[in-house]
């Protein structure tokens, strides 16, 4: 005659084995309570510069490369540990097209953010020199009769004095030496200086044209104005 098995050993038993059974039925039963993170597959980017020297107020095109080409998601691009900008990985590349105004060295890097597959990535640092402009009069500024050609992004540099013998029509204009309400280096002679599109002041500023005077008309050192086009009743000679 088989002995029998105490109940509460049956039940024991019972109990473990349906434990077992609804493990098996929650394939996600565990998560991680921190969310979702970047995967753990190996990638690598790769950042390279359409120039390695530019003049103060160009643009230089960056272009990251993540390997393997089948990665997702962003890439940040850095100058001086500064970020500058986004793009979004497509085939495995990502371009942003940065302009630098500040004359110097600047070291450029680019990180992947990673995907659910691939892991996060940093590249190799890339140097770019950003040369500074040189005096005014190695710069064309253009008559008002040649209006359809305008110069893009001038850069003035502080350390020089610049000459406006007319009436010109500029596009954007970067590093702008500002006191009282009037721009030091540049003089005009009493011709004033239009422009369009957005215009910087001082060193490194990115302060746009308008925050000093709610018109954007700045008085020249030497007579005249810097106004944006359209801006009427200026004495111009």
């Amino acid at each position: 005659m088989k002995a029998m098995r105490p109940a509460a050993a049956i039940t024991s038993t019972l109990l473990a084995s349906l434990f077992v059974l609804l493990l098996a039925g929650c394939g996600d039963f565990w998560q991680n309570p921190g969310g979702t993170s970047t995967g753990t597959t190996t990638s690598t980017t790769t950042l390279t510069a359409s120039s390695s020297s530019i003049a103060a107020g160009s643009s230089d095109t960056l272009t990251a490369t993540v390997s393997p080409s089948s990665a997702t998601g962003t890439v940040t691009f850095y100058s001086n540990s500064s970020s500058i900008g986004s793009a979004t990985l497509t085939s495995g590349t990502a371009s942003y097209t940065a302009t630098f105004t500040t004359a110097g060295t600047d070291t450029l890097t680019a990180t992947y953010s990673g995907d659910s597959t691939y892991a996060s990535s940093t590249s190799s640092s890339v140097t770019l020199t950003v040369t500074a402009a040189s005096s005014g009069a190695s710069i064309p500024v253009y008559q008002s009769s040649v209006v359809a050609a305008r110069q893009t992004n001038l850069v003035l540099d502080p350390a020089n004095s610049w000459t406006v013998n007319s009436v010109s029509h500029l596009h954007n204009v970067a590093r702008l030496m500002l006191s009282n309400g009037t721009v030091e280096n540049i003089d005009s002679g009493g011709h004033c200086v239009f422009y369009s599109g957005k215009i910087y002041f001082a060193v490194g500023s990115q302060t746009s044209s308008g925050s000093s005077d709610s018109n954007g008309v700045y008085e020249l050192s030497g007579g005249g104005y810097l106004a944006p086009e359209g801006a009427a009743d200026l004495d111009c000679e």
